[in-house]
């Protein structure tokens, strides 16, 4: 009865429009690594989330500065993250940028800005993000960097990422009518089976 229970309860959920936990979706964690100028690092926090950080000390005046942060897939689907990139990027002419590779996707762009316009004397940005239709093997993940002009010397940053159950697509209500009816059809059979098993068993 567990199972002709669940059946019609997801069955039904999903008719009102509603993600039920039969549908919940699951992903598999992966490593991530950072490269670029000066020192970096990558600290895994869980086994779903890490900090990937960069500083880079200099003289007076930056050009553009980029860092990678790359990770290669395990399996085929999808991959969601929530993101919280973190910096100091000096006062003077300040821009800080984050952005996505297989896709290319923008998610923050800042500057050039001036003390104490953010990203000037420091940001935080927040958000989410997935990679969509993803193969196993194929390598995906983020750019992020900026630039400043003055004799504060320093570039600094941080990008946590925590990965996440991507988001189930849910079925059109006209879909979701035959679901619904093998679902049924399939508990039926299941109980006529138990019900004449018991049956013999008594004979």
């Amino acid at each position: 009865m567990k199972t002709v229970s669940k059946v019609i309860a997801c069955s039904t959920a999903l008719t009102l429009g509603i993600t039920p936990n039969c549908l919940a979706s699951t992903f598999t964690p992966v490593n991530w690594t950072i490269s670029g100028s000066g020192t970096t690092n990558t600290q895994q926090v869980n086994l779903d989330e890490y900090n990937l950080s960069y500083n880079l000390p200099g003289t007076e005046g930056f050009d553009t500065k980029t860092w990678t942060i790359s990770t290669v897939a395990n399996a085929d689907g999808d991959y969601a993250f929530d993101w919280n990139y973190t910096g100091f990027h000096s006062y003077f002419n300040v821009t800080a940028f984050l952005n996505t590779f297989n896709p290319n996707t923008t998610l923050y762009s800042a500057g050039p800005s001036n003390c104490c316009s953010s990203p000037s004397a420091g940001f935080n940005e927040s958000g989410s993000f997935t990679f969509s239709n993803i193969s196993a093997g194929q390598t995906f993940g983020f750019t992020l960097g900026g630039s400043h002009f003055d004799s504060a010397l320093r570039l600094e940053g941080n990008l946590n990422l925590k990965q996440i159950a991507a988001p189930v697509s849910v079925p059109e209500n006209n879909s979701i009518v035959p679901l619904i009816t093998l679902g049924l059809f399939g508990a039926y059979s299941t109980l006529r089976k138990r019900e004449l098993q018991t049956k013999l068993t008594r004979v």
